[in-house]
């Protein structure tokens, strides 16, 4: 099982003199869900940024698994072990839904033939049966379109 663990994280934004986040640390495990909340402006995005690699912080460090990310490819994390969910879907309209699941392992090198089972096994774990497979983010709902996506964030799927 993964861990994503903060060690004394701190970020300041360039050109302020505010900490954004201060001496923030946690460790948050695989399989276990968690929720960020606060005030808007408190930090939240900021924090999610920092672990996903999009951001590095001013002071502190991200370690996945015991290795701090500034020692990791951080395209290949983002790739492989960890995904952000932004609030937009950013699902291509003109792919299926089980292509758009399929998409992101075949531009990794994963052949159609084994990343389509795959994608399959994962609608069908977060509930989208078969029969919607095959059907565009048009004639999704809502959640629907962001199910695929649900509790990914540290798995290996």
């Amino acid at each position: 099982m993964s861990e994503l663990t903060l060690k004394n994280l701190m970020f300041r934004y360039k050109n302020t003199n505010q900490d954004v986040l201060s001496n923030v640390n946690f460790t948050f495990e695989s399989g276990k869900l968690y929720a960020i909340v606060g005030p808007s402006g408190s930090g939240k995005s900021t924090l999610l940024s920092l672990m996903a690699g999009l951001l590095s912080p001013t002071d502190g460090e991200v370690l996945l698994d015991d290795q701090s990310y500034k020692s990791l490819n951080l395209d290949q994390l983002r790739r492989e072990k960890l995904t952000v969910i932004f609030q937009a879907f950013h699902l291509f309209p003109l792919l299926t839904a089980i292509e758009n699941v399929s998409f992101p392992m075949e531009i990794n090198g994963l052949p159609l033939a084994e990343s389509m089972p795959k994608a399959a096994k994962l609608l069908e774990e977060v509930g989208i049966g078969s029969e919607k497979h095959r059907r565009y983010p048009a004639n999704l709902s809502g959640g629907e379109q962001v199910l695929p996506m649900k509790d990914k964030t540290l798995s290996n799927a």
